[in-house]
């Protein structure tokens, strides 16, 4: 076969390597970040294990040829600049996941200011990226601080997925919508607001992009809601951690965590890397920026 420059045939793509490829269905992200000072201790060092856990899953991404995108917490990035060197290496996209994984709604103005601009300045400065899109640590943009997203327009960024579209205990807004959205700020700016997958008909919504969300659910019905969502042309933008590749991740934390903590940060774990390879396998996943851009968003 000749070496063409990806003109679309059919339902695939022709890559200049002569590989045929299908089109990208949906977006593979990354919020890395380290589980025990995510989750417990803001103030915890960034531990080798984040590196290790990344490592896995770029190998795995390798195998599929799958590019992904890396929304990367600040304190990894200044922790561990090489680490974001090899994620751009592989091909793969970096943009920002905060910087101490403090949620968002407990911030002031001045305060989240303060944190977009360590969360920008400490991955920028370790890979000399420029960094757009943005993501919150939990999802914490939620009914009562929606003014965050005028922080992150003012802060430079176009594109945010920080806003989850089903009220739950902790997040969440209810009746958001589902789709990418191009919302009209007080502030006189706009920003793209493009939430992670959830399938729903109606007024039924089921959270099925990831996390504990894509470990629990049964795998035949994440299948079939992610089919039925590719096939009505709708917005698909999963997400995962690195601590969930490691189905050992919290052992070492039996002294310092509690056995029901433990217990159910660990549900679905260790399936979880079988899970994704089954995935990867059935849906053409690819990064955020190239999913966007195949929609007209830029």
């Amino acid at each position: 076969m000749p070496s063409i420059s990806n003109p679309s045939i059919g339902n695939w793509v022709v890559q200049s390597s002569g590989v045929s490829k299908r089109p990208i269905e949906g977006a593979f992200t990354i919020d890395v970040e380290d589980w025990y000072q995510s989750s417990v201790d803001f103030d915890a060092p960034i531990t080798e294990r984040v590196v290790r856990n990344v490592n896995t899953i770029l190998e795995l991404l390798k195998e599929f040829d799958v590019k992904a995108t890396f929304f990367v917490q600040g304190r990894v990035a200044e922790t561990f600049p090489k680490l974001l060197e090899d994620i751009l290496a592989e091909g793969h996209e970096i943009q920002s996941h905060g910087y101490s994984h403090r949620p968002l709604f407990g911030m002031s103005r001045a305060e989240l200011r303060q944190e977009l601009e360590l969360s920008r300045k400490t991955v920028e400065d370790a890979c000399g990226v420029s960094v757009t899109a943005f993501r919150a640590p939990d999802f914490s943009i939620v009914q009562h601080n929606l003014w965050a997203l005028e922080i992150l327009a003012e802060s430079g960024f176009t594109v945010d997925s920080s806003i989850f579209p089903i009220k739950m205990k902790r997040y969440g807004i209810a009746g958001w919508e589902t789709g990418p959205r191009y919302y009209p700020l007080q502030n006189g700016a706009s920003i793209w607001e493009v939430p992670v997958a959830v399938w729903g008909r109606g007024r039924v919504r089921i959270p099925m992009a990831g996390g504990g969300y894509f470990r629990l659910l049964p795998e035949i019905i994440l299948k079939r809601a992610l089919h039925s969502m590719i096939a009505s042309k709708r917005m698909v933008v999963i997400y995962c951690h690195p601590y969930e590749f490691s189905k050992n991740e919290l052992d070492a934390y039996r002294k310092t965590v509690s056995r029901r903590f433990r217990f159910t940060q660990n549900l679905g774990r260790g399936a979880f890397v079988k899970r994704i390879r089954s995935l990867l396998q059935e849906f053409a996943f690819g990064r955020f920026d190239e999913l966007l851009s195949s929609r007209g968003i830029k």
